[in-house]
């Protein structure tokens, strides 16, 4: 019986060093978009600001990271070309550091697994990349192209914990959906409560039997 399998991104599938603070943000923003200190820290502290009260509020929807970014700039007088805006949010989230987002193999090579017995695999993503850019870091990470398709909350919209995220994700006629991820807070009890099965994985460990007796593998 085929199922769908929705696993989480950071620390599941990608491993990554902790987010830059504020200070780094700002500095790599103003080389990025030529501004000037003082108003590359009055975005950051805008869309840290907006973003840090988003995802302390387990229902509050997302509110997407380019239009938070480029109403900033504008309040700042300093519009900028979008391509320019995802250019400073690549670099100023560390994906172009080489190491900066490690692929871990056992989860990927478990989905590959899940994907050849013909189940469905989507992702789900609390993120502060938009979605163009996840599919970019995930291409540039080597993850294995089988996923059907993303929700990526830098998007805009509900986030995990909300129910609201799993349904969207979850859509479509399956007899069984499973989530895989690496906190029980945000990724395993919201969906265990819509009655998914779950499997949970700790990053950069092999993946659990479990998650291969569950789907038949």
């Amino acid at each position: 019986m085929s199922a769908l399998v929705v696993f989480d991104c950071f620390d599941t599938l990608l491993t990554s060093r902790p987010l830059p603070g504020p200070e780094r943000f700002t500095a790599v923003l103003a080389d990025a978009l030529d501004l000037d200190p003082a108003s590359a820290g009055a975005v950051v502290h805008t869309v840290y600001g907006t973003l840090y009260e988003a995802m302390t509020d387990p229902g509050a929807s997302q509110p997407a990271t380019l239009d938070l970014m480029e109403g900033a700039l504008r309040a700042r007088g300093a519009v900028r070309e979008r391509a320019a805006v995802e250019g400073a949010l690549w670099r100023a989230l560390g994906c172009a550091d080489p190491d900066g987002y490690t692929l871990c193999a056992p989860v990927a090579e478990a989905a590959r697994r899940a994907h050849e017995a013909g189940h469905t695999l989507r992702l789900l993503s609390n993120c502060y990349l938009p979605g163009t850019l996840m599919w970019d870091l995930l291409r540039q990470a080597e993850a294995p192209d089988i996923f059907d398709r993303a929700l990526f909350t830098a998007d805009g919209g509900p986030k995990k914990p909300d129910a609201r995220a799993f349904r969207r994700i979850g859509e479509g006629d399956f007899e069984r959906r499973v989530m895989v991820g690496d906190s029980a807070e945000l990724d395993l009890v919201p969906a265990a409560a819509l009655g998914w099965d779950t499997v949970r994985v700790t990053p950069g460990a092999p993946v659990p039997e479990a998650f291969f007796t569950l789907l038949d593998l």
